[in-house]
Order: C-alpha cells, then structure tokens, then sequence
C-alpha cells in the first residue's frame, strides 16, 4: 500500500548505477517520500550523524566502497542507524552476515517495490521512535542538570551519550555534589529504567551476603555502590570477577553505578580498592565539580530549588533581594549543591539562613512563628529521606549527618512510622 502523500521521511540511498537510482527515487517519491540519493559512499557518509531522522538503502557491490564497508562505518556514525542492503541472487549469504553485523534487513534484486516500501515503512518507524526518545532523554537531563557552567555542560553531553549505552561506570565528586542525583537520572533515561533501583551503602553493609542480597535486589535494574573501597577485600574480589564474568557470557543482569569522594586511583595505590574492580566500573567515569567551581549555576540553582520548596509546601515563590544574591554567589558551599537545595528550602518556608553564618533569621512577610516553621521543614526533610531510602532509618540518618536513635526521636515527635515508607506502603 502506497504511503500517504503528506507522508515525509529521509532516506538515502547509495549505489553505482545512476539509472537505478533514478528509479528507487521515483517510486519513493510517488510514495510520499523525499529520497536522496549518491552513487558514492564517501558523500553518504559526509551526510550522516546521531541527528540524521532517516534510513540508508545501500547496495553490496560498489567499486569506490562496498557495502559491507560501509555499513561498517554509518553504525560507527550512529549504531541505530538502520541500514537496508540490497544484494543480487548469489550475495544471500554475505546479506546474511551484514544482519548480523548489524543492518536493519536486506532485500534481492530485482527489487519488489512493495516489499522495499513495507520494509521502509519499518525502517522509518523505528528510527522515528529512537530519534523521539533521543529528544525525550535530551529535554528530562536539560531539565534536571541547572546550569550553564561548561562543566555542567560537558556532563549533559556525556549523560545523553551514556543514555544509549548499559555500561557501568563511577561517579566522583565531593559529597553533596549531585553523585547520588545523577545515578538516578541515569537510571530514569536507561532502558532499565522498569527495574529497580537499589542502592548498596558499602559503609553499613560490607560482607559478602550483604553485597549478594543487593545484586539481587537490583537484578535487570541499576545497583549504586556508594564507595565500595569500604568493602572488604574478599567480597571486593567477589565482586568484580562475578559482575565480569557475567558481561564475558553476555549474560549482564545489571547496571552498576558506583560512587567515589575520594579518587580511585588513590584507593587503589592505598590497597583500599580491588583492581580488579576498579578496572571493571572504570568502563565510563564521571567528574563532579565542586559547586564553587561552578560559580555561575549557583543562582540559577537557588531559584529552583525555591521555586520546588515553594511548590510543595503550596507557598508563592517569594522575591530574593539582590544583596543576598550577591552573598549567596560569595559563599564557598563546603556541602556543594545540597547545603544549597537547604538553604533554598528554609528560604521557601520564610527562614533566610545567611550563606557563611550559622544564624537564621525569619523571613519579613513570615506569618508564622518561626519554631513551626522550623518544625514543618525538619518533618519534610525526615520524610523526603525516608521515602528515598523506602523506610531504610540506618541509611536515611546516615545520609542525614545524624545518629540513628536521634532520628528515630525526631521520628516520634512527627508521628513518623519508617513502615508508612517502604514500597507499596
């Protein structure tokens, strides 16, 4: 069936023959279809990227360049790229070989109009769909990394990269720097990103049962490993030789995300970190800027991370004066983005705490008085800890900089249950 008019798609196709080319260009375009063709294989090249919205049609035998070739080189261009052969009767075996190499399909000469139309039409739906994903992941990590420092730049390029990729990788930066953040998001725009997200804090659980229980908690999802140089050197080793032994079989059941504070190679020259799990997680790595380094994203940052606080507590976004501003840009921020994300919270709830000082002052238009506010936003923080943690108080008192039995006080003065946090609570 022939494609409506109003139909538009790229392809382009490559062979020697003009005159069959002429011919492929007529019927696609009577289908609705806007071809491009060239007989060489060096200007279909020059004409690809990760960007190109259409589909290849190639024959095998070229003089300048055969098809196997170039096949070869338009998926090192873009690997979703799809790729229609076109083979003679005797090349079946050879268009058998280039499926398997990686092209989309092939069809025999002389060519079946419609079936190289219901192949196109196919072709181009898929590359549809990989090219609206593409522009889905690009627009959710755009949203999510604020900034416009070229650090955070640089980041946002290598998170769209990651994003067509399963390889595990290590994440380094200072704390509160964004690692955890970032694993996740990682995890959202990943095509596990059905499967579960399970974080292993190697500090509190670094025996070997501990670490098995988690592989399987995570399994066909993302496991976080937050600074596995804690685990002991058994289960260290344990560890990578099962996770290479897995991607040697082909047989990976997981994504593994770890986070570092300190630098790996300092771990490993300290007999801390295994090698052979280093080399394993350090596939792809990560660099987390300081937020200092990162100057020009602080205010942008502030603004949302207000606006956020603001909309969860059902509060108009207050007016920021341009002096304090100006104090906010000065601060050094030792606890990067979340003392950031904190100080923009008090600040949504009427509390202005002063970058540098450990005084707190209440907001002029505050209403309320000013322990409730502070009541209201320490029961919001211990909430939003135990809902990223399911519940887990070790874990959430740990990534709060307390104690666990004074977390549990506060609990219980908030009429907190940790169970009202646990999946499917």
């Amino acid at each position: 069936m022939l494609l409506p008019h109003n139909r538009q798609a790229n392809v382009l196709l490559v062979d020697d023959d003009e005159d069959v080319l002429e011919s492929y260009c007529h019927l696609l375009r009577l289908s609705g279809y806007q071809p491009r063709a060239t007989t060489s294989p060096h200007e279909a090249l020059a004409l690809l990227s990760q960007q190109w919205p259409g589909v290849v049609v190639s024959d095998i035998y070229m003089p300048a360049m055969n098809g196997m070739e170039l096949l070869d080189q338009v998926l090192e261009i873009d690997g979703d790229l799809p790729v229609i052969m076109i083979t003679g009767h005797g090349d079946i075996p050879l268009a058998v070989r280039a499926v398997k190499l990686g092209a989309f399909d092939f069809l025999e000469k002389p060519l079946n109009p419609q079936s190289l139309l219901d192949l196109l039409e196919r072709a181009c739906a898929q590359r549809s769909a990989i090219m609206t994903q593409r522009s889905e992941i690009r627009a959710t990590v755009e949203d999510e990394l604020i900034g416009t420092s070229p650090q955070l730049v640089a980041i946002r390029q290598q998170i769209n990269q990651l994003a067509q990729t399963d390889k595990d990788l290590m994440l380094e930066g200072a704390p509160g720097s964004g690692r955890y953040t970032l694993a996740q998001l990682l995890h959202r725009i990943s095509a596990r990103k059905a499967h579960p997200f399970h974080l292993h804090d190697c500090t509190s659980a670094c025996s070997l049962s501990e670490i098995q229980a988690s592989l399987i908690k995570a399994e066909q999802g993302t496991l976080v490993l937050q600074s596995p140089a804690r685990l002991t050197a058994e289960c260290q080793s344990w560890l990578g030789n099962h996770l290479l032994e897995q991607e040697r079989r082909g047989e990976k059941l997981l994504r593994t995300i770890a986070l570092f504070e300190e630098s790996p190679e300092a771990l490993v020259e300290q007999q801390l970190l295994m090698p052979q799990l280093y080399y394993f997680l350090s596939q792809v790595r990560l660099k987390l800027p300081r937020l200092v380094e990162r100057s020009c994203d602080i205010i942008p940052l502030f603004r949302h991370f207000l606006r956020e606080g603001c909309k969860r507590i059902g509060k108009t976004v207050p007016a920021v004066d341009r002096a304090y501003l100006e104090t906010l840009k000065r601060h050094q921020w030792p606890g990067n983005i979340r003392e950031l994300r904190n100080v923009a919270e008090l600040y949504a709830v009427g509390i202005i705490k002063l970058a540098g000082s450990e005084r707190a002052i209440p907001g002029a238009n505050a209403k309320e008085p000013l322990d409730d506010l502070v009541d209201e936003f320490e029961r919001r923080v211990i909430e939003d800890t135990l809902f990223l943690f399911s519940g887990r108080v070790t874990e959430a008192a740990s990534y709060l900089g307390i104690p666990r039995k004074k977390l549990y006080l506060r609990m219980k003065k908030h009429g907190l249950d940790k169970d009202q946090f646990k999946p499917g609570s």
